[in-house]
């Protein structure tokens, strides 16, 4: 779909630039909508028909001075991608067991990559360690597990993904209409075309898969060229990243969690894997038989389970920053894997 609005740009004669995770012909910022040609007659099975859709076009108009006649056209051309919703129900960090979800990520081909991409990007990666105190190693595990170090950032164009979970995946329409909300912005801040982006099914961008919102108030031109680039720029999604963890509250210096042994399982049944932050200090879980079988630390932490083999459950404390890790990703899984990616490279 997104191939024929871009082939009646190019019929109507529209210079071509190029533009940060744009795929094919994209259009100078700042084109008027009124050169593009209208949209199909008939909105009937377009999301352009859908009374939701106009309540959020009047929005962007009122509150963002939106060009609405681009909106609907762009709307029109556009129908529901029912793998996005099918994806968005069956997600490996819900469920797929820790033993087979994190072989995915850890394992000798992204170690090997990860080092590999630690000797490229030395000084950039000293540079993010210095400036925002996150370990370089993190940095690179995110990039290693979100998009295998920039080589799979997603090919689906986002528009469609976000406008297919904003109004019809009603459990998080709210979130993903806001992203939506954040994806039109960004556009027109930089000068793309509306559905020319390419994410992932969820709507996530390039090398760092940043959300619109986090894209628009997290990513960072790091390598100060001008523009922030997270699909072609190594330097900014490494500054990126750093700069995102550091909002959310990373440590610098500090663990990310100890090994730990419960003796009553069922005791403890209530703390496991419950909430987003520490919540009760070491004394608090000695009394429970949850003991540190590492030197632990006197901060909070919160009680992580995972099944890392078939048969067998292991045991964690996690401190800050293995829930800052969470903030990328709600999921322990996935914080498990990038620190164990960390830790192997």
């Amino acid at each position: 779909m997104i191939r024929i609005i871009s082939s009646i740009f190019v019929v109507l004669g529209l210079a071509a630039c190029s533009g940060s995770g744009q795929k094919g012909n994209t259009l100078p910022a700042g084109v008027s909508s009124s050169l593009l040609v209208e949209q199909p007659s008939d909105w009937s099975g377009s999301y352009a028909s859908n009374s939701e859709v106009q309540a959020f076009i009047d929005r962007m108009e009122s509150v963002h001075e939106y060009d609405r006649h681009q909106l609907e056209q762009a709307f029109s051309y556009i129908k529901q991608r029912p793998k996005v919703i099918e994806k968005s129900n069956n997600q490996p960090e819900v469920i797929t067991p820790y033993y087979e979800y994190k072989k995915r990520f850890v394992n000798e081909s992204r170690i090997k990559a990860g080092v590999n991409f630690t000797k490229r990007n030395e000084s950039w990666l000293k540079k993010a360690e210095l400036e925002f105190g996150v370990d370089q190693n993190v940095i690179v595990a995110l990039l290693g597990v979100e998009t295998y170090y920039g080589r799979i950032t997603g090919s689906k164009d986002v528009f469609t993904s976000l406008t297919t979970l904003a109004f019809d995946y009603p459990r998080r329409k709210t979130y993903f209409q806001s992203e939506l909300e954040a994806y039109l912005l960004l556009v027109r801040e930089n000068g793309w075309n509306i559905g020319e982006t390419k994410g992932s099914y969820s709507g996530a961008m390039g090398m760092t898969q940043f959300m619109p919102s986090n894209y628009r108030t997290l990513a960072i031109d790091y390598d100060q060229d001008g523009k922030v680039d997270l699909w072609g720029s190594n330097a900014d999604a490494i500054g990126s990243i750093a700069n995102y963890l550091k909002h959310h509250g990373w440590q610098t210096g500090q663990p990310w969690g100890v090994i730990a042994s419960v003796t009553e399982p069922e005791k403890v049944k209530e703390y496991i894997n419950r909430g987003r932050s520490p919540s009760q200090k070491i004394t608090a879980w000695s009394s429970l038989g949850v003991l540190p079988l590492q030197s632990p630390s006197e901060e909070k932490s919160g009680l992580i389970a995972l099944r890392t083999e078939e048969d067998i459950v292991s045991y964690w404390l996690a401190y800050e920053n293995f829930f800052t890790i969470m903030d990328y990703n709600p999921s322990r899984r996935y914080a498990m894997s990038v620190l164990e990616l960390a830790e192997s490279i």
